[in-house]
């Protein structure tokens, strides 16, 4: 099997790799309109953390393992959807760095023609979706292995949930469907049992349409 990864254009590219020194410690000072914290700071990664050196000509870039497409699918077509994906692009994921406590996970969105980095993540789970996109290749079962599958990432934000995206390349097989790493999934799903496409719009259905049946202020 082969997992392929589509090239991002280059404007968001560009988008991130500037911003990106904003959201890191020992970054930019003046660009942070506040900062607070519940309990002690925690230790932001640094420039030198993700891979971006520090002499000349300039500062360098950071080293991107990763980089994956966004698609978001509502609550709406969750519950109504009839075995087809309707999911909207999101933009892009950028995994800048590879360290345990070195790597982060930068947001990438197109808004009126210009891409711009909105959100940086770090921690232990954006190092493990770093590991788990790379594994993939490896983990799946005998029978998705002589397949091509490009790796996207879709949230369907109504349920919490967010999974890797195996979309098949040949026309014929299914997509696949796996859980990220420490987020709400389907309930059968593992690193080596992954759910076809049907299967995970059928299984997510009910609990979209029991969501939307909620009143305002019940969490719906």
């Amino acid at each position: 099997m082969s997992v392929l990864t589509p090239n991002p254009p280059p404007a968001s590219v560009t988008a991130f790799l500037s911003g990106l020194p904003a959201f890191l410690s020992g970054g930019l000072p003046d660009t942070v309109v506040s900062e607070t914290y519940v309990g002690s700071a925690p230790r932001i990664p640094s420039a030198a953390d993700v891979g971006i050196g520090s002499g000349p000509p300039g500062p360098g870039h950071p080293k991107i393992p990763v980089v994956l497409q966004a698609f978001v699918l509502s609550l709406q077509d969750a519950a109504n959807n009839t075995g087809v994906i309707s999911a909207t692009p999101a933009g892009w994921r950028f995994f800048a760095g590879s360290a345990p406590d070195g790597t982060v996970l930068g947001t990438v969105i197109q808004r009126r023609q210009t891409w711009k980095l909105v959100a940086v993540h770090y921690g232990h789970l954006v190092v493990e979706t770093l590991n788990a996109s790379l594994q993939l290749n490896s983990l799946l079962p005998e029978q998705f292995q002589t397949q091509e599958y490009e790796l996207r990432l879709l949230a369907i934000p109504g349920l919490n949930m967010e999974v890797f995206w195996l979309a098949a390349q040949n026309g014929e097989s299914a997509d696949l469907i796996l859980p990220v790493p420490g987020t709400l999934a389907p309930s059968r799903p593992t690193a080596t049992a992954p759910l076809q496409m049907p299967t995970f719009l059928a299984e997510i259905r009910p609990l979209a349409a029991s969501l939307l049946t909620m009143r305002a202020g019940y969490g719906a």
